[in-house]
């Protein structure tokens, strides 16, 4: 896993979460997550509601677009690696990398919603 694409699929996953439930809750949980456990548990929760939204269907066009990029293979590496860490500074780092990088997308995400609207 290179470092350019650590941690890419699972922080678009929440990015579209977030976009589609107008909420930062799940991005807010995990950088706020006290251990790797809570972490990882985070993750399995907004991979829940994830799922969700890919069963009923996404409200917004570019959420669906960007959602076929995904590879859940990656994601599962993701969370592997994650669980893999022991250092609790790493972990730390990690978790404020994925929330980091879910906020850049969603940020990509809104911007080009407002374009697409003018």
């Amino acid at each position: 896993m290179s470092e350019k694409t650590l941690y890419e699929n699972t922080s678009k996953m929440l990015a579209i979460l977030t976009n589609e439930q107008n909420s930062y809750t799940y991005i807010d949980k995990l950088r706020n997550a006290a251990s790797k456990d809570l972490a990882i548990f985070y993750l399995g929760e907004a991979m829940r509601d994830y799922h969700s939204i890919l069963n009923k269907g996404f409200e917004k066009e570019i959420d669906e677009t960007e959602a076929k990029q995904i590879l859940f293979d990656e994601v599962k590496k993701d969370v592997d690696y994650l669980n893999s860490l022991t250092d609790r500074k790493k972990i730390r780092e990690a978790v404020s990398l994925i929330s980091a990088k879910a906020l850049i997308i969603l940020g990509r995400l809104k911007a080009a919603k407002e374009v697409k609207a003018t």
